[in-house]
């Protein structure tokens, strides 16, 4: 088909591509800023959503697999050897069958037995080890839940610490409008005129650097829980997490140094050395080997069978390096549990001494500082629009208020960080019961070693540290 006017048809092809080609844009754009609309998420839900995708979360939790797979390792028995060995002879002196009967061939079965109880040991020392990878798996989630918060808190004061500075730079803007008024008719000043324009444009800067510091806010809480989300932002909702006071704090923290997953991590590697020592002894006990043997001898074809037993001989070793070394491995054992409660004690108290410096901060800015400081800028408005307030005054005013309102999210979210940070520590105390496997009892739980002191003595200071 041929158009009568191909000049005009032409051109409606044209037009029609740039038609096309201009929605495909604004549809683009459309799609661009439904991508960049902020994916809101409350602190709990971040909590839960780490437990399914924070990589060191699953880290631990393969480390467990690991353990566990090192039960069975310990639970084996000796594997059995079956050698055959043959070796030819003198066919000319060879009168019966085949030639494959000319051989004389020897079967064996060797079977190791263990003894000193080392099978037994092996799997008391990996169940200890077990539990010790069970409660790193508690503290790690711990940890990460604290980070997750954490993160989540810098994005909720990223977010509000922007919304203050697009509110300023808004403010600034109509003072600048209305002071280039003043300045036309003679009502200001030129070198106020600049300040404000200065204010103004420190407002912008400080508007722009809150954007930036909300999206590296969003980016580490979407990497802690997983995902990249590199064309979307996140946005924290809901409420903020509780306050506590320091009664609710030493009631949670009350006897949790005991339970604490590091601590029992520790304690569980101590029992793990103390059965390595066992362990190492035992290998003093000597293991034999049980052997059957059916010969076939030619050249008189005399089937014959027999057994044998072997013992080794402590003629060059007698395991003293390895009972040695597992009792210095022992004390290493030792010392990390003495650290990690004493470091526990001392985050308990930490923690309760950032959780009073924090409210009483909160408190004085929100009650205090805050409110006075909010008054004097609504004075400060009156004033300067009636003209009995410098503009040097007047902007000195609008930068406390300022800082006084980012200083009031930021106190509010340390505050939440400390009582939060003994929050996942209680609820991690009180609701984790580790027990060990039902199909397997450790027999030597209730031994000591010669260099451990009983349990009625303190245990040696380190080098260094402060008696409590």
């Amino acid at each position: 088909m041929h158009p009568r006017n191909p000049r005009r048809f032409y051109r409606l092809c044209r037009l029609y591509l740039i038609g096309g080609l201009f929605a495909s844009l604004l549809f683009a754009q459309a799609g661009v800023r439904a991508e960049a609309l902020p994916a809101g998420i409350g602190y709990l839900e971040a909590e839960n959503l780490a437990l399914r995708h924070n990589a060191q979360i699953q880290n631990a939790q393969a480390v467990i697999e690991g353990a566990r797979a090192d039960i069975i390792t310990a639970g084996a028995r000796p594997n059995a050897v079956m050698s055959v060995n043959a070796s030819g002879v003198d066919n000319s002196q060879y009168q019966y069958g085949n030639k494959l009967n000319s051989l004389d061939t020897i079967v064996r079965i060797d079977q190791p037995f263990e003894r000193g109880n080392k099978r037994d040991l092996r799997l008391a020392k990996a169940n200890d080890l077990n539990q010790a990878t069970l409660w790193d798996l508690q503290e790690t989630i711990r940890q990460e839940k604290m980070r997750v918060l954490t993160a989540w808190l810098d994005l909720r004061v990223a977010e509000q610490r922007s919304q203050i500075a697009e509110a300023n730079l808004a403010h600034a803007e109509r003072v600048s409008e209305k002071a280039r008024l003043r300045f036309k008719t003679g009502d200001l000043s030129g070198a106020d005129l600049g300040r404000i324009e200065a204010d103004s444009a420190r407002l912008l800067a400080e508007a722009q650097m809150a954007r930036r510091d909300r999206s590296r806010a969003s980016a580490m809480l979407s990497s802690l829980l997983g995902n990249e989300m590199q064309h979307q932002l996140m946005a924290t909702r809901g409420d903020w997490p509780p306050s506590m006071n320091h009664d609710a704090a030493e009631k949670m923290l009350d006897g949790s140094i005991e339970k604490r997953p590091d601590v029992q991590a520790a304690r569980a590697r101590l029992s793990a050395a103390k059965q390595a020592i066992e362990l190492a002894r035992a290998q003093r006990t000597r293991d034999f080997t049980v052997g059957l043997q059916y010969e076939r001898n030619n050249p008189t074809v005399v089937n014959s069978v027999g057994g044998g037993i072997a013992i080794p001989l402590f003629t060059g070793n007698n395991f003293e390096g390895d009972i040695r070394r597992s009792m210095a491995e022992m004390t290493q054992a030792e010392i990390a549990m003495l650290q990690t409660e004493r470091n526990a004690r001392t985050e308990a108290k930490l923690l309760i001494r950032e959780l009073d410096e924090a409210n009483n901060r909160l408190r004085s800015l929100h009650e205090m500082a805050l409110q006075s400081t909010r008054r004097t800028d609504k004075a400060a408005d009156v004033a300067y629009s009636r003209g009995a307030m410098s503009t040097f005054e007047y902007l000195d005013i609008k930068r406390a208020v300022r800082q006084a309102e980012i200083e009031a999210v930021t106190a509010r979210a340390e505050a939440a960080k400390a009582s939060s940070a003994i929050r996942i520590l209680s609820s991690l105390t009180e609701s984790v019961t580790l027990a060990k496997p039902a199909h397997y009892d450790s027999p030597v739980e209730q031994l000591t070693p010669a260099n451990m002191p009983a349990n009625r003595n303190p245990l040696p200071d380190l080098p260094g540290a402060v008696s409590q």
